[in-house]
């Protein structure tokens, strides 16, 4: 009796070793994918902010480049 009380006993251990396991694996995946998502989210920042950046640019050479026709 006591071989099956102890065989139960390691088993239920190992099951709550693999649901752990498990567990921190799901934990792992949720961080790496809210990681990529707030990359991507800076990414599109950052390119959104660059575009912006050069209209600006080129907005302002724009205006240079008529300012210089009129007075020239």
């Amino acid at each position: 009796m006591e071989i099956i009380v102890s065989a139960k006993d390691r088993q239920a251990a190992e099951a709550n070793k693999n649901a752990s396991i498990l567990l921190e694996e799901l934990d792992q995946e949720k961080s790496r994918e809210e990681s990529k998502k707030l990359a991507a989210a800076r990414k599109r920042e950052k390119k959104r902010r660059k575009k912006k950046e050069k209209q600006e640019k080129e907005k302002e050479q724009k205006e240079k480049e008529e300012k210089k026709d009129e007075a020239g």
